[in-house]
């Protein structure tokens, strides 16, 4: 059974349709989006559809969504976090997992000391609480050296550099069509890899394999994953 996850409670017009197509959600938890409104209608929609819910903090950066990187204090970003975490904790009772949002996933990919610090917020709400991240990121390094479990995420909908990272949303090509996201998706499920933007086949070890519900036809994409990969989440 392969888990199909996807950001949500970010206010995009697609999300009523795309709740019943994944097992589990990354949910906006104030930092970039949401509120006590949005994140309670998510928890509930997850717990009538059977979905898995994860916090989905940012850097506290709503003016521009979550996606430009910031430089702040790590123990301000810190206590950012864990309010973020347990503003949705406090609405859904537990939490699956945490996935960092936007530019704060991007940089601590490449980032130790603030893929540190990310674990460090999580680890102060629960210890137990896994991290959602690539595997090939800094975070996956500093949450196995804390204790920390990792779930490995791959995209469907994205397109990858030849290290495993994602190509910038700001390059040509960086977000795959319908039917690119389907043939990637089927391509991670059979052989845990993808073809990268300069055609390398590189290996994608994942546990979920996530599709941003804020693209442009994303309730396409789902429904054309879940047809590659046997109907099934």
């Amino acid at each position: 059974m392969i888990d199909l996850s996807a950001d949500l409670g970010e206010g995009a017009p697609d999300e009523p349709e795309i709740w019943p197509l994944i097992t589990s959600a990354n949910v906006a938890c104030g930092g970039h989006y949401g509120d006590v409104d949005s994140m309670t209608h998510a928890v509930r929609r997850a717990r009538d559809l059977g979905v898995r819910v994860g916090a989905h903090p940012s850097y506290p950066d709503r003016a521009n969504f979550g996606r430009k990187s910031m430089t702040m204090p790590s123990q301000a970003l810190r206590s950012s976090i864990i309010e973020q975490i347990n503003a949705l904790r406090d609405i859904a009772g537990k939490l699956h997992h945490v996935k960092p949002h936007g530019a704060l996933y991007n940089d601590a990919h490449k980032d130790r000391v603030l893929a540190e610090t990310v674990i460090d917020a999580i680890r102060a709400v629960d210890p137990s609480l896994p991290i959602v991240c690539s595997d090939f990121s800094q975070m996956a390094v500093a949450a196995r050296a804390a204790g920390t479990p990792v779930i490995r995420e791959a995209f469907a909908d994205r397109r990858y550099n030849a290290d495993g990272s994602l190509v910038a949303r700001s390059e040509p090509g960086s977000l795959l069509d319908v039917l690119e996201a389907a043939t990637q998706a089927a391509m991670l499920a059979n052989e845990n890899a993808v073809i990268a933007k300069d055609g390398t086949h590189i290996t994608i070890p994942f546990d979920t394999i996530c599709i941003h519900a804020d693209m442009e036809h994303a309730v396409e994409r789902l429904r054309a994953i879940r047809q590659h990969l046997g109907g099934t989440h």
